[in-house]
């Protein structure tokens, strides 16, 4: 599920992201990059 809005994905073709060893996918480079710019606030939601 994307941290950021919250849809569900296919791991296979999502956008992967690291944070502190865990890994986090997006459906898009916008959701990505709000993840990015502050990455404590989305992480607590996944």
């Amino acid at each position: 599920m994307d941290p950021v809005c919250g849809i569900e994905l296919d791991e296979e073709i999502a956008l992967v992201h690291e944070h502190k060893g865990a890994k986090y996918y997006f459906c898009c480079n916008g959701c990505m990059k709000i993840f990015a710019k502050r990455p404590r606030k989305w992480s607590r939601r996944a």
